[in-house]
């Protein structure tokens, strides 16, 4: 009995201490909404017993973020990221688990990490690997008066020119070259298919991301676009380039910015819109906004809501020029008439009887008044489809739910036709979504699940028509 006591005593021992040991890596998946974004601490102690740690956002495509503090007690953790504004809140279940919460915000948010031996990689099988056969040169630039220096990878043939080349348009959102995102290579993906099918292609870092700087904060896609003109500024410059044939693949916001680039510079050969927007801000939001919420509440609650959105983010649409001050107090006023004609049944159910007007603009309307929000709800794409006169292939998903295809490509077509723009050609995918993956779920979530980074079909379509509007003539 004694010797049984003793191994008991000794299992626990061990077991409280390894509740006191965070050092190795955390995993777990914090679920935002429809999101669901893998979140890893590295926790290691220094000599002088105290802790680091780095959080990574891998699905962010963020990672070895500083840990500014790390707290440990008896039997829980405390881990404060100054940079991200967060802080992690949790206690010890075992070795191999700690249960908390993350508070950004003054958001309260489930998290669970398991120790794991390393970090999980997806499994991403289309992303290029070296060694290629074809020339990839690292560039930098800047814009004309060095207020935004830009990073950038240039691919083109080992042999002829000069070449056909396309420059890519990031997504909304801070983008790297590749607009890596779950740890898909969508940008690279496409490089490489064009480069080996003998068209130059040009993927850049959005300001702030990776070489690339600038301003970001006063930013809007107006500026955007100006970094694009920059970057055809610097292909003008390479003897591998025709100067005849420089065009623009943008996705999703990019597609929106195609266009207003060739308002800009209308020597742009061509432009593939891959799920681009043509119709405004207002009305992309309106429906990514209010779809969410439709299955989860009463055909009146969702009417409610409908009506509601529609009024706030149309108060933005109509008075872009308005102050920000003007258009919070419109806000108000609509928030606080909407409540007044609804009953505590759907008010419950939206999660908005204590919801007072200053708090729904502070919370919902005012961070829609930043540059780019204010310029992207506000601006009609039209204004800069019908001006276009080259060559045009629009690209969407039919299983898109942030850019929704037929809402699109109807308004995109109609703008071009206005312009009599002869050369377009436009195509829904069946089964794809937003990143041009074949979709199960075909959720925003989904993305990261899945393996698969850009459709093949899609991949071809882009090549062919290339080759028989652009390259061969």
């Amino acid at each position: 009995m004694k010797k049984i006591v003793f191994i008991i005593a000794l299992f626990t021992s061990t077991s409280i201490y390894a509740q006191n040991d965070p050092t190795g890596i955390w995993e777990g998946k914090l679920n935002i909404s429809s999101l669901s974004l893998r979140i890893v601490f590295h926790i290691d102690k220094t000599e002088a017993g105290n802790f680091n740690a780095t959080m990574d956002s891998p699905d962010q495509n963020a990672k070895g973020i500083p840990c500014s503090n790390v707290i440990l007690n008896s039997d829980s953790i405390i881990i404060e990221v100054k940079l991200a504004g967060l802080i992690f809140k949790a206690h010890f279940e075992n070795r191999e688990l700690i249960k908390g919460v993350i508070v950004q915000g003054g958001n309260s948010i489930p998290l669970d990490l398991k120790y794991v031996l390393k970090e999980t990689v997806q499994s991403r099988p289309q992303t290029p690997k070296p060694p290629f056969d074809y020339k990839v040169d690292s560039v930098e630039y800047d814009n004309a008066d060095k207020t935004v220096h830009l990073g950038a990878t240039l691919t083109y043939p080992k042999t002829g020119g000069p070449f056909a080349v396309a420059v890519m348009i990031t997504g909304s959102g801070l983008q790297d070259r590749d607009e890596t995102i779950f740890e898909h290579r969508p940008f690279a993906v496409i490089a490489d298919y064009l480069t080996r099918s003998g068209v130059a292609v040009l993927r850049v870092d959005d300001r702030t991301k990776g070489k690339s700087t600038g301003d970001v904060l006063h930013a809007s896609s107006a500026d955007y676009a100006n970094d694009v003109i920059t970057s055809i500024q610097y292909l003008l410059s390479r003897k591998e380039i025709d100067k005849n044939k420089i065009g623009v693949i943008g996705h999703s916001e990019g597609g929106f910015i195609a266009p207003m680039v060739y308002t800009k510079w209308p020597q742009l050969a061509f432009i593939i819109s891959l799920a681009g927007t043509g119709v405004s801000g207002a009305e992309i939001l309106l429906k990514q906004q209010t779809d969410v919420v439709k299955p989860l509440v009463s055909d009146a609650a969702y009417a409610s809501f409908y009506s509601l959105t529609k009024q706030t983010l149309f108060a933005i649409h109509d008075f872009p020029s308005e102050n920000d001050s003007v258009v919070l107090e419109k806000a108000k006023i609509v928030f606080s008439n909407w409540k007044a004609g609804l009953n505590d049944t759907i008010l419950i159910q939206l999660n908005v009887k204590m919801v007072t007007p200053e708090l729904y603009v502070n919370k919902q309307v005012k961070p829609e008044l930043f540059a780019w929000w204010k310029y992207f709800i506000a601006t009609e794409p039209d204004r800069f489809w019908s001006k276009v006169k080259c060559p045009v292939l629009v690209l969407n998903g039919e299983k898109d739910v942030q850019v929704y295809a037929e809402q699109n490509t109807t308004a995109i077509a109609a703008s071009l036709k206005k312009g009599a723009n002869k050369n377009v050609k436009i195509k829904i995918f069946p089964g794809l979504n937003h990143l041009f993956q074949h979709c199960t779920k075909c959720t925003v979530n989904e993305y990261g699940e899945l393996e698969e980074t850009f459709s093949p079909e899609v991949l071809q379509t882009i090549n062919n028509w290339l080759q028989q509007n652009i390259v061969k003539k």
